[in-house]
């Protein structure tokens, strides 16, 4: 499958779940308050400190190989599955701290019910890694969107019935279990259970490798949420979860997608010898362009969109909702760092880098809890823009680019970025920034905001209007054809 449809299957599966999320991020804001949404959340962050072992990157590992067979295959099922049982058995050991330390005795009922989660991955491991392997995006996002409508009806389905924050945890064990069951029925020619460890210096190596890089990162994501908790208390973390989510309903729907498909494009590049320079600045201009404006206008927009969809009780998540938003922005900057860094085999140096930054992100972010959650989201706006200066010069070699290629990617998103945010700021500032400007009014700017990003995009004949021009075209063919 090429990387244009591969994209198309994702981004439309993504978009779906967006929906589904949204949708069921606003059911929930209704059955359940700050305080229960905080004490998932802590839940949550208990285990992301043990759950580092999900870093090792067995799965990478097998997608990044140049010639796979049943050794490494099977080596890399046991592999997963030992750090998969360590992992469910020190979440049942630490499902005491979090109830302990913050006196929630709820978070260990929490904890208790997603330790189940890394049981059932281990059947889905060696067909959900090869379906992604064989780039089979068109299986794996219809996959995607069935975990989600499960996840998503047992959620609000148990928070309807009074089951607090504990329908959460269910919700999340339906979804893996769906997924689970899809991923061996899609895969089947790849089902395999068998037990080797024929491999397991090679694993070994890389996945130390991973673990230092993406490790440290989530164990210092997961300490900021514990100390937020413990400083600002639960509702304020129930807050920042909100804020968080949403910001993560962009990042994780686009961006974090197209890197999913891009990686295997560009470790299929590195290993046919080809420059990473052509496919890494138009994927540059086509993410600022689409990212800067959504970004942005959720920042412009934070206020009247959570009063309008989740009620006033949580209008304390617009300002860190805001400074989230900006923090998405500069990081875009930083595209597919992750991905070209593993193709280019230099994690032993993203290690390294990755120690740097995390400690200056943890520094800031503790700081800003000292001063409440505005400061907090500014904090994470002074770590995007530390990771730019830090990761810039190695991107630039990496991929065969210089400065100045970025320069007119920059300018061109920017001035996307300007006609379509402009409305929306235009509305905020002849409101005087109030939450509670009508519906209809917030509505008709991003739909004007949308014409004119699509003006601006056609009339620079930015890469992202030829992708728009393709879909529209390829639309009408099937339509045709229909």
């Amino acid at each position: 499958m090429s990387v244009r449809r591969s994209m198309t299957w994702m981004l439309g599966s993504q978009g779906g779940l967006f929906f589904l999320q949204f949708g069921g991020s606003v059911a929930l804001a209704r059955f359940l308050t700050p305080y229960e949404m905080g004490v998932y959340a802590i839940a949550a962050a208990v285990i992301g400190i043990i759950g580092i072992i999900q870093s090792f990157g067995v799965g990478l590992y097998v997608i990044r190989e140049a010639e796979i067979n049943p050794a490494i295959l099977a080596s890399a099922f046991t592999m997963n599955m030992v750090l998969s049982i360590v992992l469910s058995a020190g979440i049942v050991g630490l499902s005491i701290l979090g109830s302990a330390f913050l006196g929630a005795p709820g978070v260990r009922s929490v904890m208790l019910v997603l330790a189940i989660i890394p049981l059932i991955r281990i059947f889905e491991f060696t067909s959900m890694t090869m379906l992604e392997r064989s780039a089979k995006f068109r299986a794996i996002a219809g996959l995607n969107v069935t975990c989600a409508i499960c996840s998503t009806i047992t959620t609000i389905a148990l928070a309807a019935h009074k089951f607090s924050y504990m329908s959460i945890a269910w919700g999340a064990v339906a979804g893996t279990v769906s997924g689970a069951v899809g991923s061996m029925i899609l895969g089947r020619q790849h089902i395999s259970f068998r037990i080797r460890f024929s491999e397991w210096r090679s694993f070994l190596h890389f996945g130390l490798q991973q673990l230092a890089i993406q490790g440290i990162n989530s164990i210092a994501g997961r300490l900021s949420e514990f100390v937020l908790g413990r400083l600002l208390g639960l509702e304020a973390l129930g807050l920042w979860g909100r804020a968080s989510n949403l910001n993560n309903l962009l990042w994780g729907n686009l961006y974090t997608v197209i890197g999913r498909v891009m990686m295997v494009n560009l470790a299929e590049q590195h290993r046919t010898g080809q420059s990473l320079r052509t496919v890494y600045l138009r994927t540059m201009q086509v993410l600022t362009a689409l990212l800067w404006p959504s970004f942005i206008g959720l920042a412009i927009l934070s206020r009247p969109f959570i009063a309008t969809v989740y009620g006033l009780d949580w209008i304390a998540a617009a300002p860190p909702l805001a400074g989230l938003a900006l923090w998405g922005v500069i990081s875009v900057s930083l595209t597919l760092t992750w991905e070209v860094f593993i193709v280019k085999q230099e994690t032993a140096r993203q290690t390294r880098l990755e120690f740097i930054r995390t400690g200056v992100s943890l520094f800031l972010f503790v700081g800003g809890c000292l001063s409440g959650l505005v400061m907090v989201s500014l904090a994470r706006v002074g770590e995007a823009l530390f990771s730019v200066m830090l990761y810039r010069p190695y991107m630039e070699r990496m991929t065969d680019t210089h400065w100045q290629d970025y320069t007119r990617i920059y300018r061109q998103s920017a001035l996307v970025t300007a006609a379509a945010c402009g409305p929306a700021l235009l509305l905020m500032i002849a409101s005087d920034w109030s939450a509670a400007v009508p519906i209809l009014f917030v509505l008709a700017s991003v739909v004007v905001g949308v014409i004119m990003w699509l003006i601006a995009l056609f009339a620079l004949a930015h890469p992202l209007a030829e992708e728009i021009a393709r879909f529209v075209n390829k639309g009408r063919q099937i339509a045709g054809l229909s």
